[in-house]
């Protein structure tokens, strides 16, 4: 569809400079002599004129580039810098990674048990995107994340546009994913808000990092709906990728709860640079009229635009979709992840409360079995 607009722009253009053509040859017969050479000069000007106005226009509609401010690329490590945030060893082999924002204390410190209890030996990077004093010394002074096994890793949002902090675009995850990349080669990134399950063990985790190595792609999550690509992504987002959207009407969402990745030069600069270059320019993962709320999910068929807009997880779809020419079984298994379930922060906090005061209640223990 984009191909073909332009096409049609251009030919445009060229029947307008034959049109320009054929007026200026017949004033220049018709016309007398002296006025001529004055009329053909000033139609000449104009159209010149015009045709360059045109082209402004016609490059301004089709400007949607991902070029973005060099030190964004070096403060994440795609170019050389000492400038680098946080830079690394990277000498794990694998970690678990996640994040914790201000207020959400209470389901990091069930997520980061909820590991230690049923993966001990794996070990966690935390993003801490702007704990107060309090919490952070809660969580990193506490046998919690006062180990080997546990590390808050301090990540300042202010070095980025303001939009990136918004919780409802979560264009911080792909930032955070860079920089975890930097530290192992190989990562699970998961929201706080999931728990192991009680039947997962190390094997299991095992068997997906081995099957995540072996994808073509270097990444794998889940399609934990039916929901198309299309159906959750802004329409104008596609544009920055010369995409159609008619190309992912088949093509399942994967969740952005839990995902792996592999640190290779394909995913670096094939996955991660495209999808960090959209969440870092604020009219890609956010275009005009988008929003998160007002899903239509009555509309039909269901691969149409539903209303609302997923932001980062819809440019990682877009993604994954181009570059595996939109085969989404080279990165991605139908249905949720075995690895984890979910836990509000409602329910979190509740937990922590009746543990504090003691409570013997069966029902409240830290770990929902499932």
């Amino acid at each position: 569809m984009l191909r073909r607009t332009k096409k049609m722009r251009t030919k445009n253009i060229l029947i307008f400079l034959v049109l320009i053509t054929i007026t200026s040859f017949l004033f220049f017969i018709l016309g007398p002599a002296t006025e001529q050479n004055d009329s053909l000069k000033n139609i000449m000007s104009q159209t010149h004129q015009q045709i360059q106005v045109f082209k402004d226009n016609l490059s301004k509609k089709n400007d949607k580039s991902l070029e973005i401010d060099e030190k964004y690329l070096e403060m994440l490590g795609f170019k050389p810098t000492t400038a680098a945030i946080n830079t690394p060893n990277g000498r794990l082999d694998f970690c678990i990674v996640t994040y914790v924002r201000a207020g959400q204390l209470d389901t990091a410190v069930l997520f980061v048990q909820s590991v230690q209890m049923r993966l001990p030996n794996v070990t966690m990077l935390i993003y801490d995107l702007g704990l107060s004093e309090d919490d952070q010394r809660t969580l990193t002074t506490s046998p919690l994340c006062n180990n080997s096994k546990c590390t808050v890793i301090p990540f300042d949002l202010s070095a980025f546009p303001d939009f990136v902090a918004d919780e409802r675009m979560h264009a911080f995850r792909p930032l955070i994913i860079k920089n975890a990349l930097s530290h192992a080669k190989l990562i699970l990134f998961t929201e706080n808000e999931n728990r192991v399950r009680s039947n997962v063990t190390t094997r299991d985790l095992t068997l997906l990092t081995r099957k995540t190595e072996n994808s073509t792609l270097g990444v794998l999550g889940w399609t934990t709906n039916k929901q198309a690509v299309s159906s959750r992504t802004h329409q104008k987002m596609f544009e920055y990728f010369d995409m159609n959207p008619e190309s992912f009407y088949f093509i399942p969402m994967v969740s952005m709860s839990a995902v792996f990745f592999v640190r290779t030069p394909f995913v670096i600069q094939r996955i991660m640079l495209p999808w960090i270059k959209c969440v870092l320019t604020q009219e890609c993962v956010c275009p005009i009229g988008a929003q998160s709320g007002g899903c239509k999910y009555n509309k039909k068929p269901l691969y149409r635009y539903m209303g609302c807009h997923s932001y980062d997880e819809s440019a990682f779809n877009i993604v994954l979709g181009k570059t595996s020419k939109l085969d989404e079984t080279k990165y991605s298994e139908t249905g949720e992840t075995p690895l984890f379930y979910t836990e509000t922060l409602e329910q979190a906090t509740k937990i922590l409360e009746n543990r504090r005061k003691n409570a013997s209640d069966a029902s409240e223990r830290p770990f929902t079995e499932i």
